[in-house]
């Protein structure tokens, strides 16, 4: 009997690359120099592709920062300058600093002060980890606290706006993420994500919320939200919506067991601040009682009552093209893209999410002497809002670069007044 043949590999006189060739695989050739420079090149051209989209995205944003700048130059020539004179600075940057700006400064410099009085503005309403972020990078960095506000605010919304990238590009495309980027990044209350204020911080903790709930990650993301409501109140929006997302994932058992600790994690930012109010000052419910000395001593139970009776949908002037007035469009329009979101295909997360984001201001602010103002702003972290308006605008090819234009528009307009304190939200 013949002994077997030997396999081809076991053979030393067969060419190996003859036969990996023959099986569809590359080899390379050449010196081992040359061998080594192609595997080099081949690794930078790998990583380039895949920064090349960032990228763009981080370049629509600096765009609208660009306009940003040229909106508080002109606005200082040729916006009169408003009533409040406090200043955070000399520099240019120094004019993204108003209103809640101060509060948060005060803060982060002296620490939370309440006498007892709701009728008196205090800053007990104002939530703590921005402020607290923002005094430790001052220590850090030995810079002044008001700079460190503006550094925290602009380092978030960056990073925001590459998260946001990442999060849609995933679940679409390119294409659908860089024209979200777009949309969020132009318009016109975006320039709350470059002033001293907690949108950039909670628009990043929010975005990373769903970033983990889409990997069932529900630890992080209850720790995300916990984040995000001591960043400000929209946050408590994501407790629901975590309570959603894990009932939809786990058998009902499960969901019994795991629910309650991820909501008490989910929450911790509220009841850890309750707390410290309580042991500080003796009233657990101090940030929600000094909100009437904001909107004219009207009660909580009042501006909530006066919303259920669609008091503020009664009062809609939009004849009234100011920014307060553009505040009563967007809300509209905000309205018919969260109908829209639930049939869009982005996710009944982010459809609820958006939906509870609308209602909470709606109810606990719209009742009062405001009506609708500031909703644009409040709205600018609702990125799936921006994800709808992009999704329907994929209908026309005009309808996104002629949307990004006009909010450009506006955002220069809007720039120049906040930083002459003139209101826009």
């Amino acid at each position: 009997m013949s002994p077997p043949t030997p396999l081809a590999f076991d053979n030393g006189v067969a060419d190996r690359s003859d036969m990996l060739e023959s099986a569809g695989v590359d080899t390379l050739t050449g010196t081992p120099a040359d061998r080594l420079t192609t595997v080099v090149l081949d690794g930078w051209a790998e990583r380039l592709r895949r920064v090349v989209p960032y990228a763009q995205a981080l370049t629509i944003y600096l765009g609208s920062r660009l306009l940003v700048f040229f909106g508080v130059v002109f606005g200082r020539t040729y916006v009169p300058l408003g009533n409040d004179t406090w200043l955070g600075g000399t520099s240019w940057y120094h004019r993204l600093l108003r209103w809640d700006s101060e509060w948060y400064g005060l803060i982060a410099r002296e620490g939370y002060k309440y006498n007892g009085d709701p009728g008196q503005t205090q800053t007990v309403v104002f939530y703590p980890l921005y402020p607290m972020l923002s005094r430790f990078v001052a220590g850090v960095l030995r810079i002044e606290i008001y700079d460190a506000l503006l550094l925290v605010a602009n380092l978030a919304s960056v990073a925001a706006i590459l998260m946001l990238f990442r999060l849609v590009r995933e679940r679409f495309d390119d294409r659908t993420a860089l024209t979200t980027v777009a949309m969020i990044s132009f318009f016109p209350s975006s320039i709350f994500l470059s002033a001293g204020y907690t949108e950039p911080l909670a628009l990043l903790l929010m975005v990373c919320f769903f970033y983990a709930i889409g990997r069932q990650h529900f630890l992080a993301a209850a720790l995300l939200a916990g984040l995000a409501i001591a960043t400000r109140s929209s946050g408590i929006v994501l407790c629901p919506v975590l309570l959603f997302e894990l009932w939809r994932s786990r058998s009902p058992r499960r969901f019994l067991i795991e629910a309650v600790p991820l909501a008490i994690i989910a929450t911790s930012g509220l009841w850890l601040y309750m707390a410290y109010l309580s042991a500080t000052f003796g009233n657990p419910m101090a940030f929600s009682d000094g909100q009437a000395a904001f909107h004219e001593n009207t009660s909580m139970l009042t501006r909530i009552v006066s919303a259920l009776l669609l008091e503020p949908l009664r009062n809609i002037n939009l004849a009234d093209m100011s920014p307060a007035g553009l505040d009563q469009w967007f809300t509209l329009i905000f309205i018919g893209l969260i109908v829209r979101a639930w049939f869009a295909g982005i996710g009944r997360g982010m459809a609820l999410f958006a939906s509870l984001l609308l209602l909470l201001p709606y109810l606990t602010l719209s009742g009062g002497p405001a009506g609708f103002t500031s909703m644009a702003r409040f709205n600018i972290v609702s990125f799936p809002l921006f994800l709808t308006l992009t999704l329907l605008s994929n209908r026309w090819r005009w309808a996104a670069p002629a949307m990004v234009g006009v909010f450009g528009g506006l955002l220069l307009v809007y720039a120049a007044l906040f930083s002459q304190w003139q209101w826009v939200g």
